[in-house]
């Protein structure tokens, strides 16, 4: 008799195991972190590209200057009641543009196509200076400002050939594609292909099987294609004649030592070392014209493969608002990647009211859950004593920044806000009401400083939580990903009622956790013994289809406090006392 076990079948008597890991899977899977993306423009950077900072001081040296570092700043420092977020995500959106330089060799031919590490009008300031090495090859030096990349006798030699026959004489010759072995002299021996060989060591091998002829790999893992320096035929009769790679030495340079300013390309059939140059500096630099809404697409388009949870488009344009707010629904659907979306105005230069009145007019054409729009703009320290409005939509990256320092589920309401001031002042009941009513994300002045009134989007069709407060939703989009990356091991297993209640476990695996309460958890969705935080896990299969389906309560922040005073009048009697005698 045989058994099926683990995937195979045992014949001979055997004592076999097997490791069922279900129940080690954790219940957060794929989820790095909570992590902020803000896009706009700066003065470094390479643009539509996502660049993810650990710290404001990582992002200046990257960023330079501009909106980008300016709001990252503000995201990395949101309240002291939220802490500072891990890490922030930034696009550049403007089309910038590298600086350039072609070296040549000697005979004026182009070599080597270098390239700014950096884009932007600032990459012009890269400065390349080319000299004889003191002992062999070349000395480079590339430097911008205080940073200086130098190395001195840069070259190299991937192998020797020798000619030990009987012919008189004998020479090597090494073209864009070939080494060519001749012996005598003008009498071909082989003409090796590089294209038939991937290192050094089998070009030497190669060269090793004709007759008369040696070669020694100095460098063996060296590529040979578009490696090796050009050579017109050359003796190598009875003496170690060296195959020079001193273009391709410079070049590997560039890529590796100096990486943080330029890159380094070589030009197709180049065969010489560059020649010397005096102090010479990359051109061609830009920091482009004004973003386009097209730029602005790109850039939204780059964050699809990107794991954030919030993203703030530094502009004051619906329109740029509209693209924010597509993308955060797209990538909340389709796109399997739940986000959501900050934005804010410019400067206000009219009345309170005319202000409010305006933004709750933008607020309503957004009416969306996904997208808050904040207000009014904050005051900064301007640098000379004073202050001075910036945008709201800094302010947004501040608030986006402090949703991204706190755990799945917590509230910016009624946090305070780093900032000097805002303007125009809010500081009345009846105007935060109708921020809030009119689904404006609203900054007052209170006795504790500047806090947010209310943590909303601009959603205003009806009164869910999960569509007016925005902690809850981002609560339940945490669920809906945990629950959902737990359950894609699922798919291509086998269809059985034991893949039913595997499913069951893992759900429950996963909303335990998710219920567990701070510090230990994250505690998103709470509950009691009398009113679990979740319950009915069920699990159905349907041909190749399997549906799960549960109920839970997700957190709800406290927004009113009510305090019922019982007052009663006082009653009570007194009477004189008197004294006899």
């Amino acid at each position: 008799m045989s058994v099926f076990f683990n995937g195979r079948l045992l014949v001979t008597p055997t004592v076999e195991s097997a490791i069922y890991d279900q129940g080690l899977a954790t219940a957060f899977p794929g989820r790095a972190g909570n992590v902020l993306a803000i896009l706009g423009t700066s003065e470094g950077g390479i643009p539509k590209q996502v660049m993810y900072f650990d710290s404001p001081v990582i992002a200046r040296r990257t960023l330079r200057n501009g909106d980008l570092i300016k709001a990252v700043e503000m995201a990395f420092n949101p309240s002291a009641e939220s802490g500072s977020p891990a890490r922030v995500a930034v696009v550049r959106v403007e089309d910038a543009v590298q600086a350039g330089l072609t070296l040549q060799d000697a005979g004026t031919n182009n070599v080597i196509t270098l390239a700014s590490a950096d884009y932007g009008a600032h990459t012009n300031g890269i400065k390349v200076t080319i000299e004889s090495g003191t002992s062999i090859g070349k000395r480079v030096t590339v430097q911008q400002g205080q940073s200086v990349y130098t190395r001195n006798n840069i070259a190299k030699t991937p192998l020797t050939v020798r000619y030990s026959g009987a012919q008189a004489t004998a020479t090597a010759q090494v073209t864009a594609t070939q080494l060519i072995l001749a012996a005598p002299a003008g009498s071909q021996v082989a003409a090796l292909d590089f294209a038939n060989y991937s290192t050094v060591r089998e070009l030497c091998d190669a060269i090793n099987a004709q007759p008369g002829f040696s070669a020694v790999a100095a460098i063996p893992t060296d590529p040979v294609q578009a490696s090796l320096d050009g050579m017109s035929a050359t003796s190598c009769k009875s003496t170690d004649l060296a195959i020079k790679g001193d273009l391709q030495a410079v070049i590997d340079w560039f890529n590796q030592s100096a990486r943080d300013l330029v890159s380094a390309t070589r030009v197709a059939g180049a065969l010489a070392p560059p020649a010397n140059i005096t102090g010479t500096y990359l051109s061609g630099g830009s920091n482009g014209s004004a973003p386009t809404n097209q730029d602005w697409q790109e850039a939204f388009d780059a964050l699809q493969g990107a794991d954030i949870q919030w993203l703030v488009p530094l502009s004051s344009s619906e329109t740029i608002w509209l693209m924010a707010d597509a993308h955060a629904q797209f990538m909340s659907g389709p796109g399997k990647s739940e986000r959501r979306a900050f934005v804010g105005g410019g400067l206000v230069t009219d009345t309170l009211a005319n202000a409010i009145s305006d933004v709750q007019a933008k607020a309503m054409a957004l009416n969306s859950d996904r997208t808050a729009l904040v207000f009014p703009p904050p005051l900064i320290d301007d640098g000379n004593g004073g202050l001075t409005a910036i945008p709201a939509y800094f302010l947004a990256a501040q608030i986006a920044g402090g949703f991204a320092a706190m755990n799945f589920g917590e509230t910016m309401t009624n946090k305070t806000l780093k900032i000097a001031g805002i303007d125009p002042l809010v500081v009345n009941p009846y105007d935060t009401d109708s921020l809030i009513n009119g689904g404006v994300l609203g900054v007052r002045q209170s006795r504790r400083g500047y806090i947010v009134s209310k943590a909303v989007p601009t959603w205003l069709s009806n009164d869910n939580y999960n569509r007016v407060e925005i902690s809850t939703g981002a609560a339940l989009d945490y669920v809906a990903r945990t629950t959902r990356e737990a359950l894609e091991t699922f798919i291509g297993r086998k269809a059985s009622p034991i893949t039913l209640h595997e499913a069951i476990e893992t759900v429950d695996s996963v909303l335990r956790q998710l219920a567990r309460p701070e510090p230990v958890g994250i505690g998103v969705i709470v509950g009691d013994a009398a009113n679990p935080a979740y319950r009915g896990i069920t699990a159905e299969i349907q041909g190749d289809i399997l549906r799960v389906w549960f109920e839970c309560s997700p957190v709800i922040p406290i927004n009113y406090v009510l305090v019922g005073i019982h007052a009663k009048a006082y009653s009570g009697m007194a009477s004189a006392v008197t004294t006899v005698g």
